[in-house]
Parts: C-alpha cells; structure tokens; sequence
C-alpha cells in the first residue's frame, strides 16, 4: 500500500509543478503587457520632439501619416505661434481635403477651432496663445475614416534673451578691466623719510670754504 501511496504522489508532483510554472509566465506576461501598454503612446496620439527652433510633430497608423511643425519652439503668451500639417496616405492619391484644428487649455476643450484648407505648403495656421501652461492641439481630418488626433505643447513667460546676458557679461569685464587698469596707474610711490642722528654724535664736517677775514687797512 505505501509502495503504491508514493508511486501515485510521484506522479503528481510534476502536474503541480507545471501548474505553477504556467502561473508564474501568466504572471509574467500579464505585467510586461501591462508596462507596454503604459509605455506606449495612445493611437491617436501625436508625438511632438523639440528640433533646434521647432516643435515637430509626427504620426502614423496602417493608412495615414501626418507631419508637422509649431514654431517657435518655445511658445510664449501673447506672441503668434504658427501651426503647419502635412497629411498624406500611405496608399492611394494624395490628400486633398480639408482639416480641422482646436486650440485648447488642458482641461478646456474646444477653445480656438480652425478650418483650413490646402496652401503652397500644406495646412497651417497662426494662433496666439493668451496664457501660460499646458496647451492641446487636436486635429481631425477624413479619409478612408474620419481621425482625431491630438497633440501638447507648453507655452511659457519669455525668459531673458542671450544677447541681453551675453552684454551684461561684457559690460562687467570692461568695468573690472577699468578698475585693474586705475589700481595699476594709481598706485601711490614710497615717499622717502630722512633719517636723523642719534642725539651726541659728532657733527659733520662743514663743507663750505672757509672765509677770511677783512684786512686792516
């Protein structure tokens, strides 16, 4: 009986071990998914990469593409920034229709809305953001199915321009170069004091000829 006991939990021991390593790869698959899923940008989103002076914007699915740039790079409240699309498809005609753009504070959809139309060099458009923060572009387009896509952006108070701190650095090393050039030419000179002799030394000898006295006439 213990013989056929042991033979038997012999031959269970390895459906317990598969059942546990199965359960450990679900585990495991289901986490790498999970990091994937949160590491990749949403279909419908634009990704956006600063390129020297501009913002810009790429995307693509299994029929459309769409290119584009914001300038400046970094838009400032009040000043005009300048949106420009370039919407083609992967196979079939070029695009010819028109797009929509919307303008948004994050949170506040819907602000600014656009319509354009094909120019000389695409789709693009001037807009002039009046605060600071965190800003939405979405844009929409049909073709073999309508698309809604979406793009962030930042706009920021204008820091200080480079020329204005590279004018304050020369201003201040004229003027350190001034005060060095007036320590050196003002310098004051040693002024020499006499040295008087000690009290009870003999005196020098006079150097002046002596004079004879006037003759008796």
């Amino acid at each position: 009986m213990e013989g056929d006991r042991a033979a038997h939990l012999r031959g269970q021991r390895p459906s317990r071990q598969s059942r546990r390593s199965t359960f450990l790869g679900w585990v495991v698959a289901t986490c790498l998914l999970t990091l994937h899923a949160v590491a990749a940008p949403a279909a419908d989103q634009i990704k956006v990469e600063r390129r020297n002076e501009v913002l810009a914007l790429t995307w693509q699915d299994a029929e459309d593409t769409l290119q584009g740039v914001i300038t400046p790079a970094e838009p400032h409240p009040g000043e005009p920034l300048r949106l420009t699309l370039s919407v083609g498809n992967i196979q079939g005609p070029p695009f010819e229709g028109g797009v929509t753009v919307a303008f948004s504070q994050e949170g506040v959809p819907g602000q600014v809305t656009r319509a354009l139309k094909r120019d000389a060099v695409g789709w693009s458009t001037e807009f002039v953001p009046p605060e600071t923060g965190a800003w939405d572009v979405d844009v929409r387009f049909l073709t073999s199915r309508p698309k809604a896509l979406h793009a962030k952006f930042t706009v920021s108070e204008p820091g200080v321009p480079l020329i204005v701190w590279r004018t304050l650095l020369g201003l201040v090393g004229i003027l350190v170069l001034v005060g060095v050039l007036r320590a050196l030419t003002q310098r004051e000179v040693p002024v020499e004091v006499p040295v008087e002799p000690p009290a009870g030394s003999p005196a020098e000898p006079s150097t002046e000829a002596p004079v004879d006295p006037p003759a008796d006439r």
